[in-house]
């Protein structure tokens, strides 16, 4: 039996294929604790999670989740893996007395005030005339979703969303194109069925299909496509940006984040290099008489890949002390 720790929290974060678990005290990642398991191994998060303290030989009086799927009154439901977290389940296998469930954007925009200068690369980089705003996190990798982060006091209230469900928006006669041809083979064009993993295979399958090609490439591919001058590879990737900064660009409409703008995921970060000189900013301020106004946002790529887990012992703290 692991021995408890009162100070201990177990914070993870828990995605399509990969769930990432740690130790926190307080505020802060114990070293060393961190463990990445593949979902594929484990029928249920519960005896993942019961693995991962017997690994560490610790159980913990508190415990925060972050899925990536929508959560309602201490359950969720992954998107993209066939899994439910319940808060109460995770109390009784953990023994833990405090448990939280959040979606993984929430988790994300609770780590906003501890990320690293140095884990942040700029995109738009303008400095915010109110840093104490509203911050949004928009998360592109194996689906798409965003979080706003509102100040209140010295924590923050971040609000969910599940906006990557939305209809997917077709500004000129080449996107109404792109969404029929999603909407044949999935039945609804979504904003994620374009801005994801699978969203540029979905754009390279509609590109080749233009050129007479119909060979899959996986989003891997298509990304390594470009270094080695793959044409098709290249208009995927001109044509996900623009989307991607025309969608950033509603969102920031939307919720007028003036603290800034953080993307985050294995897709954002992927496609990193590409976003200046390939008409991303340009797409993002393309809002007619509202085109000026859009030069005050900055935008950031974090490039933390365990920012959930910080953000999770953040809330976890938050609980504590409120």
């Amino acid at each position: 039996m692991p021995d408890h720790r009162d100070n201990v929290s177990l914070v993870a974060d828990v995605g399509g294929t990969n769930t990432r678990v740690a130790l926190a005290e307080r505020r802060a990642l114990l070293d060393g604790s961190v463990r990445r398991f593949r979902n594929s191994e484990f029928e249920s998060l519960e005896s993942l999670l019961l693995r991962f303290e017997d690994d560490v030989g610790l159980s913990c009086d508190a415990v925060a989740v972050a899925i990536a799927g929508p959560v309602h009154d201490g359950c969720g439901t992954l998107t993209n893996l066939d899994w439910t977290v319940e808060r109460e389940t995770l109390a009784s296998v953990t023994g833990a007395r405090t448990v939280s469930v959040l979606n993984d954007l929430q988790a994300q925009a609770h780590a906003l005030h501890v990320i690293p200068r140095s884990h942040l690369t700029p995109v738009i980089a303008v400095e915010p005339e109110e840093t104490d705003s509203r911050r949004l996190v928009i998360g592109i990798g194996t689906g798409f979703n965003s979080a706003l982060a509102i100040p209140n006091g010295p924590a923050l209230m971040v609000t969910p969303s599940e906006c990557g469900h939305i209809l997917l928006p077709t500004s000129n006669s080449q996107d109404l194109e792109l969404a029929d041809f999603i909407v044949a083979s999935a039945g609804f064009a979504s904003v994620e069925d374009a801005l994801s993993g699978r969203g540029i295979e979905n754009i390279h399958a509609w590109h080749a299909s233009r050129h007479g090609e119909s060979e899959a490439r996986s989003a891997t591919e298509v990304l390594t496509g470009i270094n080695d001058g793959d044409v098709i590879a290249e208009r995927t990737l001109e044509t996900f940006v623009r989307i991607l900064g025309s969608v950033c660009g509603d969102l920031a409409l939307i919720h007028l984040p003036f603290g800034g703008i953080y993307l985050v995921g294995g897709v954002a970060r992927a496609v990193t290099p590409y976003l200046r000189d390939s008409g991303f900013v340009e797409s993002f301020r393309n809002k007619g008489r509202f085109s000026e106004f859009m030069e005050q946002f900055p935008i950031r790529v974090v490039e933390d890949d365990f920012a959930a887990l910080s953000g999770l012992a953040i809330h976890l703290d938050d609980l504590r002390n409120g």
